[in-house]
Order: C-alpha cells, then structure tokens, then sequence
C-alpha cells in the first residue's frame, strides 16, 4: 500500500477522532455546567451493561472482517445476521435484568434508561459491520464525516433537553442518537444491506480468528468496566461521576490515538504479516510519533486539572480534580500498549493476543483488588489505575520481543525523549499555574508556555519525531 495513502488515512482518522471527541468533550462540559454529578454516574452504569452486551454481540467478528485478506458479501452477510440474532437475544435479557441490577446499585431509577438505551446494541452492532468495511476499504474520509454530523446532532438534541429539565434522559437519548445518527449516516454512504444468505463456512472461518479475539475483547471490557462497578456498588453515584469525569478527560486523547491506530493501521499491518522487517519498521513509527503526540497532551492536561476544571465546570465539579490527574498520568501508556498489541493481531496471532490479554488483566484485576480492600477509597482506585496501565505497558511488548525482535531497550530508546520532554513541560506548566490570576488568562498562559517548552526541549533533545513532523509540515505546505 502507498505511504501517502496511509498518511492521509491516518490523518483523516486522527481528525474524526479528535474532532469527533472534542465536540463530544465540548457538548459533554456543557452537561456537566447544566445536571448534577451523579447524574453521570448513573449513566456510566447504563453504558457499562450495554457495553458488555456489545462485546458479546460483536463476537469478535468486526476484527475477523478487518483481519481477513479476503472478504466478500457472503461473510458481511453472515456476520450481520449473527450480530442481529444476538443483539435481540441481549437486549432480551437487559430487559429481564435491569429491575435486579438496579437494587444491587440501590437506584431504582435506572430500570427505564438501561431498558431503553438497550435497544441501541441492534444499531450499534450494524454500525461495527460498516465499520469493519470502510476500514477495509481505507474511506476513513467518509467515516469523519458520517461520525462528525452523527455527533453535532445528537449533541444539539442533548443539550436542548438538559435546558428544558429532561435530567438524566439528557444524557441517555444523547449518547442513543449519536450511534442511531451515524449508522444511518454510513447507510447513506455505503447503501450496503446484506444480499446474500447465512453462511456456516463463512461464520466458522470468521469464529476461528474472532472467537479468540471474543475472549480477549470481553476480558478488556469487563476490566474497562469493572471500576465503575465497583465506585456505583461501594461509594455514591456522584463518586463514580466524579471519577467517570475524569476518566472522560483523559480518555479524550488517549482511546481516540488508541482507535485511529487501530483503524488505520490494523488492515494496513495485516497486509505485511509476512514481512517482519518491514513489520518492525512501521511499528517503530507508530510508536514513536504516538509517544511525541500523546506524552504532552495527557502530562499537561494533568498539570492544568484544577484550572481547567473550574473553568470549565465550574467548583461543583472540583472533587474531579485529583482524578483528571491520576487518570491522565495512567493514560498516557496508551501509544506503547496500543501500538504492541495491533501488530500481534495483524500477524494473525489471536492465540497470542488472548493469552496475554489473560495474564494482562489478572495482574491488573490484583492490583485493583489491592486497592480495593486495603485502602478502600476511590483515590486509591484511581492510584492503582496508573500503576497497572504502566505495568500493562511492560507486559504487551514481551511478546513482540519475541516476535519482531523490538523489545523494551528498543522502545525505550524510541520514546525517553518524548517522555523527558513532557516531564520538564509539565513541571514549568505546573509551577506558572501556581501564580495568582483570572482563571481563562491562567489556562491560555499555561497551554502557551508548554507548547514553547515543549518544542524547545525536543530540540535540544534532537528528538527524531520532532525533526520528522517538521519535515512532513514542510513537505506538505510544498504541495500546497
């Protein structure tokens, strides 16, 4: 494949997600300014169950399409007809479930938003087929788009009923739009329907990659999800909102570099899961400019936390604070973890992928039983967060060590100084926020002082991804 088709890929994809996650960011403060924090908690409970539907609905079958060299109508097909038996069956029992999993959280308000926002899983698991074939197909373009004009609408209709006292359903038809919005929108697109009948070869070729992949993606969505769970179970929902706000901070930068890497570069790596030199190399870059990218944005964003919240939000929002910063630091492994793992499943090694998810997540499930029961405090929950999602890091680049030859003396050497960098930025953005001045005038102050010191150390650091985005800006104001 091109380079500079994968550039532009990779640039239409890190627009959709940012653009699409800073508008939700956007619409998101804004609910936040007009309903109460443990209205948020109580929605992150909804997502969670609905989350874990999907998982199982999905079957691992989007990432089989996107992984197979050769996909036809027949196996879309199929796969859509699997995704639709199993999203009723699903949204069957959240149905017969929702009254006991609303007394085990002592809110019995949940019953109506977990049963309706059920029936998003028959649109989401449609959308994660067009997914699958837009990714194949590289039109990440059209994916912008569609997911762009599915978020500004369903961001209006959420924030009109916030103004006129609609409460929590605010925030269920919300997030239900955006998913109803933008698979419509891809069925405008696409105009793809399945026109071919059930397939068994097709289901069993697809379940002996996705069925691996199924038990891994369940193991890291119970593991994303455990926490809320366990802050709605053990503390108050205005914990789990506090919490949930500042997971929704951090995650703004880090899960959408996690997504357009994976999108972009997933079908991209699969084509060359034969060629491990040129394997290694374009992991190399992928990690490497993900560290320069990601390392300053959730550094600084931790140093900022408390100004920023309290512009944004206002002080109603402030017990958030601790967690923008705790979650942040923890996030920011994402380009090393994420970077690891889309190369063991482009090389078709979902045997591999799974075992390590196992091991990855019974380490991490240790350290949250730690914090758990020993310190008893959402704090602590939060603190166990940061180590594990570091020592995740450690653990997802053993393997490829073993596969490619790139191990940790590599990638240490590809990302310190990203990382160094980020540091002597945050300090210097930290200690400008401890001067006394408006709030605003604080906030643009300490954006504009990273930036500059930020560029600056690289430079003196003569950091390789530096030189190289420099060089990839001039090359493209030459074109223009």
């Amino acid at each position: 494949m091109e380079k500079s088709k994968i550039i532009r890929s990779l640039a239409y994809k890190f627009t959709e997600r940012f653009a699409v996650k800073g508008i939700g960011l956007v619409i998101s403060i804004v609910l936040g300014r007009l309903l109460a924090p443990e209205l948020f908690g109580q929605l992150a409970l909804v997502t969670v169950f609905t989350d874990i539907s999907l998982t199982l609905v999905d079957g691992g079958l989007n990432t089989a399409l996107v992984q197979s060299r050769e996909a036809d109508e027949r196996d879309y097909a199929t796969v859509f007809y699997i995704t639709f038996a199993l999203s009723l069956v699903m949204i069957a029992l959240l149905q017969l479930c929702s009254p006991a999993i609303a007394a085990y959280y002592r809110s019995p308000e949940l019953i109506r938003p977990l049963r309706i926002y059920s029936f998003s899983l028959l649109f989401s698991s449609f959308n994660s087929i067009q997914v699958a074939r837009m990714q194949r197909e590289m039109r990440f373009r059209e994916m912008m788009y569609c997911n762009l004009a599915a978020t500004l609408l369903s961001g209006a209709l959420g924030v009109l009923l916030a103004l006129r006292g609609a409460g929590i359903w605010a925030l269920v038809i919300y997030f239900f739009a955006q998913i109803v919005f933008s698979s419509l929108a891809m069925l405008t697109v696409l105009r793809w329907l399945p026109n071919r009948r059930f397939s068994r070869d097709s289901a069993k070729r697809l379940y002996g990659f996705g069925f691996k992949m199924l038990a891994a993606s369940l193991i890291t969505t119970l593991y994303n999800n455990i926490r809320p769970l366990v802050i709605g179970r053990r503390f108050s929902t205005a914990d789990l909102g506090y919490y949930n706000r500042g997971q929704t901070f951090s995650s703004t930068v880090s899960l959408n570099l996690d997504t357009a890497v994976q999108s972009v570069m997933f079908p991209v790596l699969s084509r060359s899961q034969d060629e491990p030199d040129q394997l290694r190399a374009m992991l190399r870059r992928t990690k490497s400019m993900g560290a320069f990218l990601v390392f300053p944005v959730m550094l600084g964003m931790a140093a900022v936390a408390e100004p920023m919240i309290r512009l944004l939000l206002t002080d109603k929002w402030l017990p958030a604070v601790p967690f923008v910063v705790l979650l942040s630091i923890g996030e920011a492994q994402v380009p090393l973890t994420t970077s690891n793992l889309v190369v063991i499943k482009s090389m078709g090694r979902s045997d591999l992928y799974a075992r390590q998810e196992v091991l990855r997540r019974i380490l991490m499930l240790s350290v949250l039983a730690v914090s758990v029961l020993v310190f008893d405090s959402v704090i602590a929950i939060a603190a166990g967060f940061v180590f594990s999602a570091w020592l995740d890091a450690f653990v997802t680049l053993l393997p490829v060590k073993k596969l490619l030859g790139y191990g940790a003396r590599e990638q240490l050497r590809d990302t310190w100084r990203s990382a160094l960098a980020s540091a002597v930025m945050a300090a210097a953005v930290y200690a400008l926020g401890l001067l006394s001045m408006p709030l605003a005038v604080k906030l643009l102050c300490q954006v504009l002082l990273g930036g500059a010191v930020y560029a600056l150390a690289n430079l003196l650091l003569k950091n390789e991804s530096f030189f190289y985005l420099l060089a990839m800006l001039r090359k493209g104001r030459q074109k223009a």
